[in-house]
């Protein structure tokens, strides 16, 4: 059997006898395979590198079941604060009885999927465009007495969808009588 292969190391053609032979000459393959090796531990001095400058490796934190505030910090790159905010609001949840906090990672993969599932649940499909549908905004103004800017808030609480058309925005009914009849 002839197979026509290019050397991967001097990047000649050559028949090879076999579908695995990656070099043209027995000295390209051991030239071939020192550098392979002076690569690879090129590679792992950089990766070594990295973690010290960095002070911790992502892939060994990752690979944890259980985990401490500070490597949560480094996993989600989100504040001290904002984690103790997550576990006294129940976002997170915290492993009883240990000396220091420690945060099961099977928790945050939970928290990101609720996150998914509840914007997955929020899709909201528009009614059809016409005036019996839609609001403007100064319609809304007027209608339920409020001001804008507290209108803006709710619009952005509430996650209303503001189509502009022509010089007038206009908003779905439906989900503006639903918040201010609630309201």
């Amino acid at each position: 059997m002839e197979v026509n292969k290019i050397c991967q190391f001097c990047g000649n053609r050559f028949v090879a006898k076999k579908t695995t032979t990656k070099c043209c000459s027995d000295d390209c393959a051991k030239k071939f395979y020192k550098k392979r090796k002076r690569d690879e531990k090129i590679q792992a001095s950089d990766k070594d590198l990295e973690v010290q400058i960095k002070g911790y490796d992502i892939e060994e934190i990752q690979k944890k079941d259980y985990l401490s505030i500070k490597e949560v910090m480094l996993l989600l790159n989100i504040s001290r604060t904002s984690i103790y905010r997550m576990l006294k609001d129940g976002r997170l949840s915290k492993l009883q009885g240990f000396k220091s906090i420690r945060i099961r990672k099977v928790d945050l993969d939970v928290l990101f999927r609720q996150k998914v599932e509840n914007n997955e649940e929020k899709q909201y499909n528009l009614p059809y465009f016409c005036d019996d549908n839609y609001y403007t905004i100064n319609e809304v103004l007027d209608v339920f007495n409020v001001s804008s800017g507290s209108f803006y808030y709710l619009c952005k609480k509430h996650n209303v969808p503001k189509i502009p058309k022509g010089k007038n925005v206009y908003v779905p009914k439906n989900l503006v009588n639903i918040i201010f009849n609630n309201e």
